[in-house]
């Protein structure tokens, strides 16, 4: 007997294979479906975080300006004090107004004392906090230590070529023997370039930032600029210029801005029946404070030996010696560590002569070099840094052997970070102190580095 057996019709083996490659297709196809949602869900979460995270920066940035602000104001209260009478300046002292403090001076008396600003001051020490998860710096520069460029727009041709000499040299000094030195032909160049563009920027077709912060939209009119930085777009001015950074030998290099400044001649316009209230006009610099290539290129090198100016910084950085009677308390230190030491200051420019070589000068130089400088400021620049503390350095403590090895840590582009700029100035009036910003918010590229008198050590 032939069993008959039954089988179900088979589909032929393409058939078969196209129905798993389309499985295969369809499954793909909802893995990157998947996968994309997953991708968008995350960036708008990373997102959200560094909104939120950048918000928070500049929170804690406002805060600390309003800080400093308040810190200029009482520092500025402290110099009027001093220069009103003895019993004020004494309170003042009591308040905390003594070496190390806000207005603590040398030798020039209680009376003089609070009327200069230094290295001794409060607002010049830099300071470090947290907030959060945040680590915040607070660098204050004083834009009088630096010199002013509109200088070389003065009426005088004489006047007006020795401050072009001035930028030169001051171009040719601030990075000298380092890796990004400015040649003096070069620096001859730059200055030509600057003084032009001030002189011709009315008419002039040169190129300008997005937005420059002097330009007139509905005037269209230039007029003066508002910041050194506004020369980056011109030849032969790079971004290398602009920016603070360690050269391969680990040198120090600084902007040409921590040198150079616009901002020390600031008027509030005229008013009915009264003369505008100025500041000193932005011919002088601070010598408490300046840098060493500032004072060097102040005057020609025929009028004045470089070597004064050494010994003037050596001046300011010697040890002030103990009162006897004074209690001895521990010293304090920086944010490196580093003992903040008690040194001279220049209370008045008559304080010269205590310098050594002062003697040596000529009555002319000694009178042309006390109508270049000052012992007080009155405009200040504001550097917030604001930088995100990382999960491990939440959970391992950060060891640094020097302070250019936290420096490059922090620069080192390992973390979020945000560093604002903000310059105000410090107008001091008969009975009040007002502080009026110039440039409210302005966000940079990374945080500037302090300029050092000695920053090898090799002063000690």
């Amino acid at each position: 007997m032939k069993l008959l057996l039954s089988h179900k019709p088979r589909g032929s083996h393409t058939e078969r294979g196209a129905v798993l490659l389309l499985s295969f297709l369809v499954l793909m196809v909802i893995i990157a479906i998947v996968y994309q949602l997953n991708r968008v869900t995350a960036t708008d979460q990373q997102v959200a975080n560094r909104d939120f995270t950048s918000t928070n920066m500049d929170l804690a940035i406002e805060s600390a300006m309003l800080e400093v602000f308040e810190q200029l104001r009482s520092d500025g209260e402290l110099r009027q004090a001093g220069g009103e009478d003895d019993g004020a300046a004494a309170a003042a002292e009591a308040a905390g107004a003594g070496p190390g403090g806000p207005g603590g001076g040398g030798e020039g008396g209680e009376e003089s004392a609070d009327a200069s600003d230094s290295f001794m001051d409060e607002w010049a020490q830099q300071a470090a906090t947290s907030f959060n998860d945040l680590d915040l710096r607070i660098l204050i520069v004083d834009e009088d230590r630096k010199y002013n460029i509109l200088n070389m727009l003065a009426e005088d041709p004489d006047e007006a070529q020795e401050a072009f000499e001035r930028v030169v040299r001051i171009l040719d000094l601030c990075r000298e023997d380092t890796e990004f030195d400015i040649q003096e032909a070069d620096a001859d160049d730059m200055a030509r370039i600057m003084r032009d563009h001030l002189l011709e920027r009315d008419n002039s077709y040169l190129p300008r930032p997005g937005e420059l912060l002097s330009f007139d939209e509905e005037n269209r009119s230039r007029g003066m600029p508002l910041s050194v930085r506004e020369f980056i777009v011109l030849e032969p001015f790079t971004e290398d210029h602009y920016r603070d950074m360690f050269d391969r030998d680990g040198n120090r290099v600084h902007a040409i801005d921590a040198f150079l400044t616009m901002y020390t001649s600031p008027t509030t316009g005229e008013s009915e029946g009264a003369e505008a209230p100025t500041s000193s006009g932005g011919y002088s610099v601070n010598v408490n404070t300046a840098p060493r290539a500032v004072l060097t290129g102040l005057m020609n090198y025929g009028d004045m030996d470089p070597s004064f100016w050494e010994d003037v910084v050596w001046y300011r950085n010697d040890e002030e010696e103990a009162d006897p009677d004074q209690e001895i308390v521990e010293p304090s230190l920086d944010e490196f560590g580093e003992e903040i030491l008690v040194t001279k200051i220049f209370d008045g420019l008559e304080e010269l002569d205590e310098v050594r070589g002062y003697d040596m000068l000529t009555p002319e130089s000694v009178e042309r070099m006390k109508s270049l400088l000052r012992v007080d400021s009155d405009v200040f620049s504001i550097y917030v840094t604001a930088r995100m503390v990382t999960l491990a350095e939440r959970h391992q403590s950060q060891d640094f052997t020097s302070r250019q090895e936290k420096e490059e840590y922090e620069r080192s582009g390992a973390h979020m970070m945000r560093t604002v700029r903000c310059v105000v100035w410090r107008r001091m009036g008969e009975e009040d102190v007002d502080i009026i910003p110039l440039l409210r918010w302005e966000v940079l590229d990374s945080p500037p580095l302090p300029i050092l008198d000695y920053p090898d050590g090799s002063h000690w």
